[in-house]
């Protein structure tokens, strides 16, 4: 055996750190999955730096037998560590997606390492001792830190991405939130290239062999495993009691089912309480889109266009009930039946109480069928689909249409797409019994959208992006763009430009009379505030406050 104080030190601090992740990853029952990749990650590290070790002592020679349970653990901790920050990011959609491919490198080192057992036990019949050499000590090696180099830059594109995806929730809350996550990918980087700095000095060296040359870069390693270990679980514990995303998205959806109050019953709100964010927010859309539609053909073309463009959905029909012919007459439609334009082609007239359609009309319940192959009640309108969404459309519980989708997916519709029909139809509902009665929602200053946007606006920080538009905005707020124009110019007087460079502006004169930002150029601060150049916020300042920027700051 080959026993030296640094190789001994190693092999005690890896087992110590992997005797505590393996009781930790035991006791974490019940926690989230953030904690079990954090603990597989540092458990799967530990395993590859200990099976080194034992090759280091020359434990392996004495007893050859041990190899059987050697695995290439150094493909799957990249792998763990990519799974800890997708949990972390609530990325985990994305990682379940790309997981099988992540595993693909451990798979084919895992078929390798069994074969060169088998080889090796045999008395090397297929492969020489020194090729089986060359393959653990070069190649395996050597695709493992290219692996890991590879991985790591694949996990700052998804930070970037997640910084950039939710920037609506305070952004620079957003970005302290990763530093800490991107600080570590940086550092497995920075580690990666004293790996590759360690084999090259072997290729240089021809004189150095042994594992000697990797005890300070595995040292290191240790060092940070362990910080990773306690602050690791700091920041998810810290994630878990006060996740800006959660507290912000809460917020948010109080807004958005504030501003529903207007065009729906309280038994409706009371039932959206109960689902989820992206429930809440496509219906929120759905409302404002409406406001200003004054016919009942705005009203039904808009619906059916925003089935496609929020939904998903590969076409949505309205029917209206003739009450003279008895039938249902196509009003709007989405999808192959108007080619893009708001003129129905070949407009199909069913019958009440024929076809799937026609039975909503008549019991005025909604159905769901799942595969249309071979259904008697079917009836083809463009196309054959495989897969049918009918609810009625009703004013005073007085059936007036259905709302009708159909797919070339059998199965397509889930329980959320039934959710969210219901909502719609209800809400179609409301606004034809507005425009029936005449009875509109003006803007007022207590409007539950405009105190969403103010909670942005304040609370996040967003105008501080240079990026910002109306369109963007929108989009973050889940409502239509025009619908948000008509809110900024009513309630604050303001177009949307000068409703944002008020707030801009009022940032940058903090920060000028601020002693702390003394430091800073004007020029830098106007830039921190959200304006892309130094003529666009020189002109804002003197239009809004009568002096220039510097001016404003000699006279504070």
């Amino acid at each position: 055996m080959k026993i030296n104080f640094f190789n001994t030190l190693l092999f005690s601090g890896y087992l110590t750190l992997l005797i505590i992740s393996c009781y930790q990853l035991i006791t974490s029952s019940g926690k989230s999955k953030v904690y079990k990749y954090l603990y597989y990650f540092l458990i799967s590290t530990c395993l590859t730096i200990i099976m080194v070790l034992l090759f280091d002592f020359k434990i392996v020679k004495l007893h050859p037998w041990i190899v059987i349970f050697f695995l290439p653990f150094q493909y799957l901790g990249p792998v763990f560590f990519t799974g800890f920050i997708c949990y972390y990011l609530n990325k985990k959609d994305l990682y379940k997606k790309n997981k099988i491919y992540l595993y693909i490198p451990f798979i084919l080192f895992f078929i390798l390492y069994t074969f060169l057992k088998v080889n090796v036990f045999l008395g090397h019949p297929w492969i020489t001792k020194n090729t089986v050499s060359i393959l653990h000590a070069e190649v395996d090696e050597n695709s493992a830190l290219v692996f890991n180099i590879i991985i790591s830059i694949w996990n700052l594109l998804v930070i970037k991405n997640y910084e950039n995806d939710i920037g609506k929730f305070s952004f620079h809350h957003v970005r302290q939130k990763t530093l800490w996550i991107k600080s570590l990918v940086y550092i497995l980087l920075f580690f990666n290239l004293l790996w590759l700095l360690t084999i090259t000095l072997f290729y240089i060296r021809q004189d150095i062999s042994g594992h000697v040359p990797y005890y300070p870069y595995w040292l290191l390693y240790l060092i940070f495993y362990f910080a990773f270990l306690h602050y690791g679980r700091i920041h998810i514990k810290g994630k878990e009691l006060n996740t800006p995303n959660i507290v912000a998205r809460q917020s948010i959806d109080k807004f958005q089912l504030a501003g529903l109050n207007l065009v729906l019953e309280r038994n409706q709100i009371d039932s959206l309480e109960e689902n989820s964010s992206d429930v809440i927010a496509v219906l929120s859309y759905f409302a404002t889109s409406l406001f200003d539609k004054n016919t009942v053909d705005d009203v039904l073309w808009d619906i059916v266009e925003n089935c496609i463009s929020q939904l998903h959905l590969e076409d949505a029909i309205i029917y209206t009930i003739d009450k003279q012919k008895k039938v249902l007459v196509q009003k709007a439609a989405y999808g192959n039946k108007n080619k893009g334009q708001r003129l129905i082609l070949s407009p199909l007239e069913i019958k009440i109480g024929e076809g799937i359609v026609g039975q909503v009309a008549a019991n005025g319940q909604f159905m769901l069928v799942n595969d249309l192959s071979g259904h008697k009640d079917y009836i083809v309108d463009d196309i054959q689909r495989n897969s049918e969404l009918a609810l009625p459309i009703k004013i005073d519980n007085e059936i007036i249409g259905v709302l009708d989708s159909e797919h070339s997916e059998k199965n397509f519709f889930t329980e959320k797409h039934i959710i969210l029909f219901k909502l719609i139809a209800q809400l179609a509902g409301q606004k034809l019994k507005q425009l029936k009665t005449k009875n509109t929602n003006p803007i007022t200053d207590d409007n539950a959208y405009f105190k969403e946007l103010n909670f942005l606006m304040l609370e996040g920080k967003i105008f501080r992006d240079s990026s910002l538009s109306l369109e963007s905005i929108s989009k973050d707020l889940n409502i239509s763009s025009n619908y948000l124009s008509q809110l900024i110019n009513k309630i604050s007087g303001k177009n949307f430009s000068d409703y944002v460079n008020t707030l801009r502006i009022e940032d940058a004169k903090i920060k000028l009379k601020d002693p702390k930002f003394n430091h800073y150029t004007i020029l830098s601060i106007g830039l921190e505030a959200g304006f892309n150049s130094k003529s666009t916020f020189y002109s804002a300042f003197k239009k809004h406050t009568g002096l220039s920027p510097k001016e404003y700051r000699d006279t504070t």
